[in-house]
């Protein structure tokens, strides 16, 4: 069986990059056209140029640089930070895909994001939002993505998915809240918590009673992999 993840990024809470977009992005830098790239992935000039228009409407910095003329909209280059986010990506891409295929050991989930294998259980659409729910068996933790990023994901309820969060997200309150046992204080700041057989790693702000740890995730503060 091969396992595998797959990543969709959201700037100010929308839509931005998915592999869709990265694959659209390396064909517009190999073949230096918008035209020739939405061709060759099967898709319509008009699919490819929504897609690049709404990266640039949320990016801090240009994606696409185009040049008028010519037929299908004239020449097409991806500017430095483009080709940085790309990068970036699938850096990111990739250690997520090896997560989703390591097994779990103590080691691996001291590193600087949580790991939550979950099924889903449910997917609540919103406006532009969707609220996943996500079941494992030291409780149940919601992500909230775009629906664009759903979408991108091909995300459904029975699927398995990856749920990751840095050490620091975590609140004392909140709605999206866990119970554990407290294992181990790492050091002043870092607990190392069990739910379940899960093992977080934590930062935040939590409560401590005696071994008993709870802590909440704020939903919008988890990235969403499909495996």
């Amino acid at each position: 069986m091969e396992i595998g993840a797959h990543l969709f990024i959201n700037q100010k809470n929308k839509g931005f990059l998915g592999r869709g977009r990265v694959e659209l992005l390396k064909k517009i830098d190999e073949l230096g056209s918008i035209s020739k790239a939405a061709k060759a992935l099967g898709m319509s000039y008009k699919k490819a140029w929504d897609n690049i228009d709404a990266m640039n409407s949320v990016a801090p910095k240009p994606i696409v640089e185009t040049q008028t003329g010519g037929r299908g909209g004239g020449g097409a280059r991806l500017t430095p930070y483009a080709k940085e986010l790309i990068a970036r990506y699938e850096e990111l891409a990739r250690r997520i895909n090896e997560a989703a295929t390591m097994e779990e050991s103590p080691a691996l989930q001291l590193s600087a994001r949580n790991r939550v294998r979950v099924r889903i259980k449910k997917i609540k659409r919103k406006n532009f939002d969707a609220l996943i729910t996500g079941e494992f068996d030291g409780g149940k933790l919601k992500a909230l993505i775009t629906i664009e990023a759903l979408e991108e994901l091909g995300l459904h309820e029975g699927d398995e998915a990856l749920f990751l969060f840095k050490a620091g997200a975590p609140g004392a309150k909140g709605e999206n809240c866990l119970k554990g046992m407290l294992i181990e204080h790492i050091d002043d700041r870092r607990l190392r918590v069990q739910a379940g057989s899960t093992i977080f790693t934590i930062s935040g702000k939590f409560k401590l009673k005696g071994y008993a740890v709870q802590f909440c995730v704020d939903p919008e503060d988890i990235i969403v992999a499909k495996v």
